[in-house]
This record gives structure tokens, C-alpha cells and sequence, in this order.
């Protein structure tokens, strides 16, 4: 009984649903292993093969073709549709449990514990791809090879045992990568190649002491440098690298790079072909700027200002969700736009950002969003009349008695719906004056979002062809 509960507790952690987010990639394992959830889904849909649903259940389309259409669409805006099963019953995509046709099933952090290892393998099959020659057949990099390839890598805790066995998709990927990496001149015999080790740490940390010595909250890891795998020459030394300022060290990691000393690979499994895609490669980086429209308390398809605890910016090309990720927990932006579709941001980022933009820490602490939101529910005079200001700049008809008569019908719940509100508010009111600075803040967090930022240091990316 003990192990049947434990099991069905494990289903429950490890079973995914496919939301917006996970439809949109890519399956990294299963039978359609490379293919795009999307194609898997209307390729499953047009078999009338039945859909597993992630509460229980399944569902067999019906409506076909206006699925079929749906899908077309979401590959544009990235949101989710509804599906009729042939009992006439709806529901949402995100419905939908990511079975082993879409590459789940492998237990909760099994397909990115695939991906670590597959990075590691890459390094390994770089070295024997310099080692034996890129005109070689992929059946000359047998496990003897690959063996001794390995001695030459530094991958952390990646073992060879679980190297050598990756299945044919993965050798496929890591054989193409290898390959083009080697043709177009983006490694070189005598290079080191490291995932997840010392060296890589040492790098990342240099990046957090650079940030800190500016002023500035670091950047995440991969919003700096998204660098699965890093390609170091022998005799570079991480001493090298100017931790003075941001600028400094990103010129040195340009400088590195572009002699081909210490370089940044971002890998995506493939299967057909292979290209590289150079980023950040110029002082200062190219990023696009983005025009800032509009705020929104209310979303644009359904629902009033009092129905979601979410507010929307608009810029020219797409718009950005601000919410709270929990009850009461810290605010995060997601982007939806050309560039930055599905990524996103944090509170301490968006602090970070109004600092550099406006030049004054204007966005407050979570922690004094908690207390502000338990103070308007509570009845404060000067928190309640604050917080309908905030509400009146984007709706003049919303009155304090409105509010107050809105939040008694949310009773318990009222104060997390006010803090999630209100951290989005607080957005919206220093963008309000619009102008340059607005359209400044809102690049920052697009190209954020998209690991492009004028912060983001040099890398390629080897992605399917």
C-alpha cells in the first residue's frame, strides 16, 4: 500500500500538462523525438488517435479542421485553444497531459537529465570529431573512440557510462553538431571542451562580480551567456577576464571569442542539419528597441479589472503579462512579442531595469507590496484611496466604494488578489508618462527576455537547419 501511494504521489509530480509553454517546444524524447509538439498534435488529431487529458480521461477531436486551424495560429500567438472531443464535450489544450508521444513519460526532470547528458556528449564527440576527421561516417565513432575522447573533456558529474548510452538520436545530434562546428572553423584541435565544471563556474562567477562592481543585480547565467558548453584553448587563463565592469568583461569575452580562445556554444539537439547563429558579436550589441503603447488593468479578450489579479503592457509587436507567482509570492513579467516569445523576467530584474531607466528605485520591495496590499483590505484610509488612484489612471469610472464593494465579495482571499495587483500597478504607474524613458524600460525587459540585451555577452547558438 506504502509503495502504490508513493508511486501514484510520484505520477502526480511527474505527470505535465501541455500549456502554452510546453506545446510550443520541441519533443526530446518518444517516437516523434526532434518534431514539434505542434505537428505531433495535429498529426495525432488527424490519426483520430485519443488524447490522454492530465485529470484523467481522454478525448478524441472531432472538430478537426478548426483544430487544425487553431494550430496554425498558435505557432503566431503562442495561445491556447480548445479542442471538442466527440461526446461533444471542451477543453483546453492545456488540458492535454504531455504523454510519451509529446516526450514526456520520462519522469519528473528526465527529458532535461537527457539534455545534460547530451551536452556532455557533445564535448566528447568534438574532441573525436577533431581527432579522426569530419569527413568521417558516423559509424566510425564507436565506443573505443568516444572513449578516448572522453579522457580530454572536463564535464562535471556526467559519466561515460551514461554518454555511451544516449540513443541514435542523440549520437545523430552530437555527430551533425560536431561536424558543421569543425567545417565552419568554430573549434580547433587542442581545445578544451567543459560543461558544468569548474572552468564554466569560474566564468558565470566573473560575470556576477562585473555586475556588482556596476551596481547593477547580475543577469542570470543564461541571460548573459546562454553557453551550454564552453570551448577554451589551452593556456587561457580565467585571470584574463576583466571583472571591473560589464563592459569590460564583455569585451574581453568578444575579444576571446573572436579568436577563438575561450568560446560559448548553445546547443540545440537536431536531427537533419545544422546552423550557427552568431550573438552578440559587435560593441555594443545589436538589440532591437521597442516602442512602449499602452497599460491595461483588464485583458483585452474577456473579464473587468476585478476579475484578474494580472495587468498587460503593450509595445509595438506584442504586450507582457505582469502577475504574482504565488500568493503573495514575487511578481514576474511574461513577454509575448516578436523575439521574446515565452520568456520572461523577474521582479528583481524589472527593479533593476526602472533603476537604470529612471534612476531611482521606484518599484518597491515584495515584501512592502504584502504590507500595502494587507493594509488596503484592512481598511486604511491612505493605502485604500492609493491604491483606487493607481486603478483610476487607467479606468475614471472605478470608485473607492467599487473597490471596497469588490474586494468584501473575495473575502479571504482579497488580500493576495490586491498584492497581485498591486505589483503590476506599480508597473504601470511609472510608465504612465509614457515617452522615451517608457519605451527604454520596455526594451530592457523585451530584450531580457530574449537573452539580448546591450548586458548579454558573445556566443553561437548550433541550432536544426
Amino acid at each position: 500500500m506504502l509503495n502504490t501511494l508513493k508511486s501514484f504521489k510520484t505520477f502526480l509530480i511527474e505527470a505535465t500538462n501541455l500549456g502554452p509553454q510546453e506545446l510550443k517546444k520541441s519533443a526530446t524524447a518518444g517516437p516523434y523525438n526532434g518534431q514539434d509538439r505542434t505537428d505531433i498534435l495535429a498529426d495525432l488529431i488527424k490519426k483520430q488517435i485519443p488524447l490522454e487529458l492530465k485529470r484523467g480521461g481522454k478525448i478524441t477531436v472531432a472538430n478537426i479542421e478548426d483544430v487544425l486551424s487553431s494550430i496554425k495560429q498558435f505557432k503566431k500567438d503562442g495561445k491556447a485553444f480548445d479542442l471538442t472531443g466527440l461526446d461533444g464535450k471542451t477543453v483546453s489544450t492545456s488540458a492535454l497531459l504531455k504523454t510519451k508521444e509529446f516526450g514526456g513519460g520520462a519522469g519528473a526532470g528526465g527529458g532535461t537529465k537527457q539534455t545534460e547528458i547530451g551536452e556532455s556528449a557533445q564535448c566528447v564527440w568534438m574532441v573525436a570529431m577533431l581527432e579522426i576527421g569530419s569527413a568521417m561516417p558516423i559509424d566510425s565513432f564507436t565506443d573505443k573512440v568516444l572513449t578516448k575522447a572522453f579522457k580530454s573533456v572536463s564535464v562535471g558529474g556526467t559519466s561515460l557510462k551514461q554518454i555511451l548510452a544516449l540513443d541514435d538520436s542523440w549520437r545523430m545530434s552530437s555527430y551533425l553538431t560536431a561536424q558543421y562546428a569543425m567545417d565552419k572553423g568554430i573549434i580547433e584541435r587542442g581545445m578544451i571542451f567543459h560543461r558544468d565544471d569548474k572552468l564554466m563556474k569560474a566564468i558565470y562567477s566573473s560575470k556576477d562580480t562585473a555586475f556588482k562592481n556596476n551596481g547593477f543585480k547580475p543577469l542570470k547565467d543564461d541571460k548573459w551567456n546562454p553557453g551550454d558548453i564552453w570551448a577554451e584553448e589551452k593556456g587561457f587563463s580565467i585571470k584574463e577576464l576583466d571583472t571591473a565592469s560589464v563592459e569590460g568583461l564583455n569585451n574581453d569575452i568578444l575579444d576571446l571569442y573572436l579568436q577563438k580562445r575561450l568560446v560559448g556554444i548553445s546547443l540545440k539537439k537536431v536531427s537533419r542539419g545544422v546552423v550557427g547563429i552568431e550573438k552578440n558579436v559587435v560593441r555594443p550589441p545589436v538589440t532591437a528597441d521597442h516602442k512602449f503603447t499602452g497599460g491595461r488593468i483588464k485583458s483585452v479578450s474577456k473579464g473587468e479589472w476585478y476579475t484578474t489579479k494580472s495587468n498587460f503592457v503593450d509595445f509595438q509587436g506584442g504586450y507582457m503579462t505582469l502577475s504574482a507567482n504565488s500568493a503573495f509570492g514575487s511578481h514576474k513579467v511574461e513577454i509575448k512579442g516578436k523575439g521574446a516569445r515565452g520568456g520572461g523576467a523577474s521582479w528583481g530584474v524589472m527593479q533593476d531595469a526602472a533603476y537604470r531607466v529612471y534612476g531611482k528605485k521606484l518599484l518597491p520591495k515584495n515584501s512592502d507590496l504584502k504590507k500595502e496590499a494587507k493594509a488596503v483590505v484592512a481598511g486604511d484610509e491612505k493605502a485604500l484611496k492609493n491604491f483606487t488612484s493607481m486603478l483610476q489612471k487607467h479606468d475614471k469610472t472605478i470608485s473607492i466604494d467599487q473597490v471596497v464593494e469588490k474586494l468584501e465579495k473575495l473575502k479571504k482571499g482579497a488580500d493576495v488578489w490586491v498584492h497581485g495587483k498591486l505589483g503590476g500597478l506599480h508597473v504601470l504607474n511609472i510608465l504612465a508618462a509614457g515617452g522615451k524613458k517608457a519605451d527604454q524600460f520596455v526594451t530592457q525587459l523585451v530584450n531580457y527576455a530574449g537573452s539580448s540585451t546591450s548586458d548579454s555577452s558573445a556566443y553561437i547558438k548550433l541550432t536544426e537547419k
